[in-house]
């Protein structure tokens, strides 16, 4: 017992230092130098992805097109420069009014049904408005028929007003969002219901068949999915049955429909927010498997319109720019950003001004750092970092370093003699870049968190 008592008070005079004694300190942990990268031509020329088509696109409400194009024969010059500012990339009349417009010599009299009670009938002189608009810009053109409670004589008219405006190529798609027709209830129902899939299928293709004549020989995009999902065990039988060239879906990573509370600018700057076209790598083999391209035909931050503070926030344009580079590397072609006369629109039209929001710049951006032509790769050992190496035709390398973390990141540019910049963050901050002393041209870089910096050399 006696030794149980004084064991324990031996071993602590032992282990504690004498009186007076200095105390050791404590080693600090060894800090790691940032990482280096060595801009040179080869760093983008690897092997790589090539941009086949503009990565960003347009895709726009019937009603808000209408609007932009304003009352008069021709519209507003500063739209006209804003769609050539961002490219003259595709335009798609699409989304909900989709499937409830009719041409405008189709109105009823006197509307009695609740289908011709909320129809949106087109002006007479839309299509020669923006026949106007497209032989300015020669914008490609895809045109949604209403396959909802359309019609064949409403198709065919459509088509031809279509045809008579179109100056840089036409296609066309069948009906918005097919996979939550004749759900009791869209955003309350997260998953396939029994039988709801072929159900809702064969009932499309039916309504979708009838349309196609309307069209000719004229390319088709779709099926403009909601959920991809939903119809994942039949999509590879809609694209055959009626002649898919372009596999177009819907991908929206937030919503205010179902959980208002996720579309914050922190869920917005979310690693799997950005990253969201990645999951959908199925979709993209499908269309391979068929011969078709795969392009996400509408997109945006937050489903439903957006939200106020965060879908027009500058994070959006740091999003965006995720966004697209995840679509791209999953196999995408493009993104087409969605206009509803809401807060996510990347801008809109005032009287005879265009009102910009940040997400337009980071498309105008994208289009040019990713031009018809060019190739990109991932670049790895950046850390938290995410760094992307593009070659363009006719056009110095650019890199892309995207801080993903919640802090800023240091890395060092080697052989950086000449270089330009150009920067998307989160909350105005902005990276700093220092020479360095000694041979190699070294630039030492600090990003904020949540910035992109494009680095031209």
């Amino acid at each position: 017992m006696l030794l149980g008592l004084v064991l324990p008070a031996l071993l602590a005079l032992l282990g504690s230092p004498a009186a007076g004694a200095a105390t050791p300190a404590k080693k600090r942990p060894a800090v790691l130098p940032p990482p280096e990268l060595t801009l040179t031509p080869s760093l983008a020329s690897g092997p790589g992805a090539r941009i086949g088509i503009a990565p960003v696109g347009l895709s726009i409400e019937y009603p808000v097109m209408a609007a932009a194009l304003g009352t008069s024969g021709c519209p507003s010059p500063a739209l006209i420069a804003e769609l050539q500012r961002l490219g003259s990339p595709p335009l798609q009349l699409a989304g909900q009014s989709q499937d409830f417009t009719i041409p405008a010599v189709s109105a009823p009299a006197a509307p009695q049904s609740w289908e011709e009670q909320t129809a949106y009938p087109l002006a007479a002189e839309f299509w020669t408005r923006l026949g106007c608009l497209l032989s300015a810009t020669h914008e490609p053109l895809t045109v949604g028929l209403n396959a909802r409670t359309g019609q064949r004589s409403w198709a065919e008219q459509m088509v031809a007003g279509a045809s008579s405006a179109a100056t840089g190529g036409l296609d066309f798609s069948l009906g918005n969002e097919p996979d939550l027709y004749y759900l009791p209830d869209y955003y309350a129902l997260d998953k396939p219901q029994p039988g709801e899939e072929a159900l809702v299928v064969n009932t499309y293709l039916r309504a979708a068949s009838a349309l196609r004549g309307a069209i000719g020989s004229a390319p088709l995009v779709g099926p403009e999915l909601s959920g991809p999902t939903r119809w994942r065990a039949s999509l590879p039988r809609v694209i055959s049955t009626l002649g898919v060239r372009t596999l177009g879906v819907h991908v929206y990573p937030l919503t205010v429909c179902r959980t208002p509370r996720a579309a914050t600018i922190g869920g917005l700057l979310a690693q799997s927010v950005g990253a969201a076209p990645s999951r959908l790598a199925w979709v993209v083999a499908d269309a391979r498997a068929a011969g078709a391209q795969a392009i996400i035909t509408e997109a945006n931050s937050v489903s439903c319109g957006g939200k106020a503070g965060v879908s027009d926030s500058p994070a959006s344009a740091v999003w965006a720019v995720r966004f697209v580079l995840s679509a791209l590397r999953t196999g995408f072609g493009e993104v087409r950003f969605h206009f509803s006369g809401n807060a996510y629109d990347p801008f809109y039209v005032r009287g005879a001004e265009v009102v910009r929001r940040p997400l337009e710049a980071a498309m105008v951006a994208l289009n040019q750092w990713l031009p018809v032509g060019a190739t990109f790769r991932s670049v790895a050992g950046l850390g938290r970092v995410a760094a992307t190496a593009i070659a363009a035709p006719g056009a110095q390398p650019l890199l892309l370093l995207d801080n993903t973390a919640g802090k800023a990141s240091t890395l060092v540019l080697r052989e950086a003699l000449a270089i330009s910049t150009q920067t998307f963050s989160a909350n105005g901050a902005r990276p700093t870049l220092r020479r360095m002393k000694g041979p190699g041209h070294r630039v030492q870089v600090v990003i904020p968190a949540n910035t992109v910096l494009a680095v031209g050399y």
